[in-house]
This record gives C-alpha cells, structure tokens and sequence, in this order.
C-alpha cells in the first residue's frame, strides 16, 4: 500500500511521548506551523482528551488509533518526534516521508545508548528509531559529539536549529496570545522541578522539617513555592499544613508555567539550561543531595559537573545557600540565543521540499 501512496507535500504530523502527552519541542514547532504557514498540521494523539483541547483551540488533531492517523502517516511530507517512532504511528511511515527526531531537552544526564538503566527492548527500538531519522535536530555544534556518542547517527543529519520551546519560551504569547499568569502577581514566585531518578530516591526536599524552614524563608521574602512533580515521581509529599507550598499535577506543561517564575530549583533536568537561555536575569537554583549516588547509576553529559557543581556539591541543603549557576553558565556554547528554531526548522523541511 505504500509504495503506492502518494506524498503530500503540505502534510505535517506531530506528536510526542509515544503519543501520550502534548507538550514540549513538538507542541511548540505545531503550534508555530499551524499559525504561520499554510502547510496543513496535524497533531497524533492516543489521548481524546488531548484531541479534544486541541480541536478547542482551533486546531487540527487526530486519534492515532484511526484509520485518518493511519491515511495521514501514509501521505505525510514530514513528521516530527521528540522520543521514539511510535509518537506518531510508526509501522505506517511511507519510505518517502522525512522524519525530524526533535528530541525534548538538552542532554545534562546520559541519554539512550550512554545510559547503562536502558533495557534492551528500548535499546532496539532507538536503534530503529535512529537509522529510521533523516534528521536530529541540535541545540548548538558543542553539543553534537554528545548527540553522535548517545545516538546511532551520522553527523551529517544533525543539524543545529535550536529548540522551539526555547522560542515559546522568550514569546509565549507568540505561540498561544492571552497566557494566563497562574501565579499571584505580588508574590515571587519559586518552583522546585526535580528531575526522575532511575532508583529508589527518598527526596529530603519533602521533609516536613525542611519544608517548614522553606515556608519561614518564604514569609520573609513574600514568595510562594511550587511543586512540579515528575511524570513518574511516585513520591508526592502533604502539604495540607502549608499556606505557601503548593504542587502541580503531574501533566502539566511546564513550560506554559516557566514565564512566569520567578526563580527555578531544580537538579539534573535540561530545565535549568532552557530556564537559563530565556531568562538569563533570573536565579536557578540547584538541590543535588544524591550528586554522587546519581553520577554512579546514571553518569552526566557535557559541561555540567563543571558548570554548576564546582567540585563542591551542596549535601547539607540550605534554602539560602543553593549554588547559583546563572553567573557561570556559558551560554553560547549551549545555545545561540540568535536562533529561531521554529523558522530554522521551517527552512529545513523547504530545502527538502524543493
């Protein structure tokens, strides 16, 4: 059927997270392309929830278990992924069709083939995954030897286009006009977002003791704090006593929330990179109990050891004491603040349409 199916080259699919969430690199990229291009965008989803909030805001989405997601992934020009084939219907993917691998966050952490956690049935699918990419989209040349150490790529296929999330980061309104400020605007607003661990990990972040010191700090410097649970964190702390720490659900998009902090807590997540390159005048904070245990299990990518640990890691945690990286984060080797991803990404697939 394939073989005989017919390219069309206005067709665009997107998706993320084998299809589950929308969010990320992905959503912004369709977003972008739905609004200013007359290429027809098409967002896959195995969430009707999802299809339904994207139909809602005059945009076009399909159940990826339908014969039009089907039909769609037959005839698409390019279709664009952030984790694994299976984000949009993968079995389906006419020969001709271009697939961009967007991936979702800037490598702090060992990825795919360099992360000793990844079970062998993940190891085969991101082999496949990556032989099937025509193209890996990077953040800046530094980090490209990363990308060719944790990815079966050809350096020829990763191109530096920077991230569209990064760009819906500096112009939210851009992408969806009218945001809404979740915060209290007279209060500063802290958000802790810690990042997955691939171990048992009681996070010391959620002792009541030290919740109540952050709470005492918080009244003096009218603040409120925010929990942004990972998606597979199981340990969701009480905070039923506390009037200035509160929590997120867990499928949230961040990054709809991330403009309007004002200072980030985090660990080992690419948040603190994207935080970072959009508001490089705002504070992050690092809370890095398990530094050690976490570069044994996991290992780290790049230049972040350097950049914020410092050979000094910060175990006995003080809420006003968190190392401060905002000073010495080089940003132009990370990211070049120049780019515009979206558009980047856009001259990509018109070179290819040509």
């Amino acid at each position: 059927m394939r073989p005989f199916t017919k390219i069309d080259s206005q067709l665009l699919l997107f998706s993320t997270h084998g299809g589950r969430t929308y969010e990320g690199n992905a959503k912004y990229l369709f977003i972008y392309c739905s609004k200013y291009t007359n290429y027809h965008c098409v967002w896959i989803s195995k969430d009707k929830l999802i299809n339904e909030e994207i139909l809602n805001s005059g945009l076009e989405s399909a159940y990826y278990f339908s014969w039009t997601a089907l039909l769609l992934s037959l005839k698409a020009f390019c279709v664009f992924i952030t984790h694994s084939l299976s984000d949009v219907m993968p079995i389906f993917y006419n020969s001709r069709t271009i697939i961009i691998n967007l991936w979702h966050g800037i490598p702090i952490k060992r990825i795919s083939f360099l992360d000793k956690n990844l079970p062998m049935k993940a190891r085969i699918l991101d082999y496949w995954r990556d032989k099937r990419c025509d193209y890996f989209i990077s953040n800046s040349d530094s980090f490209n030897q990363d990308y060719l150490n944790c990815f079966k790529i050809k350096l020829e296929n990763i191109i530096v286009c920077g991230l569209p999330c990064i760009d819906f980061l500096k112009d939210p309104e851009h992408f969806i006009p009218n945001i809404s400020n979740p915060f209290p605007n007279d209060k500063i607003i802290f958000l802790y977002a810690p990042t997955f661990r691939d171990y048992l990990f009681e996070n010391p972040f959620y002792d009541k003791a030290f919740l109540e010191k952050i709470e005492n700090h918080l009244e003096k410097v009218n603040g409120l704090l925010y929990i942004k649970h990972h998606p597979f964190d199981n340990e969701v702390p009480s905070l039923r006593n506390f009037k200035k720490i509160n929590s997120f659900e867990k499928d949230i998009d961040i990054n709809e929330i991330l403009p309007f902090v004002n200072n980030l807590i985090c660990d080992y997540s690419s948040l603190i990179y994207n935080f970072h390159i959009a508001y490089s005048k705002k504070d992050i904070f690092l809370f890095c109990p398990d530094f050690k245990k976490y570069e044994q299990k996991r290992g780290f990518l790049g230049p972040f050891k350097d950049l914020y640990i410092n050979g000094t890691v910060p175990y006995k945690f003080e809420f006003r004491k968190i190392k401060k990286p905002s000073n010495i984060i080089q940003i132009n080797k990370i990211y070049n603040s120049s780019i515009s991803s979206c558009k980047s990404i856009l001259d990509l697939i018109n070179h290819n349409d040509k």
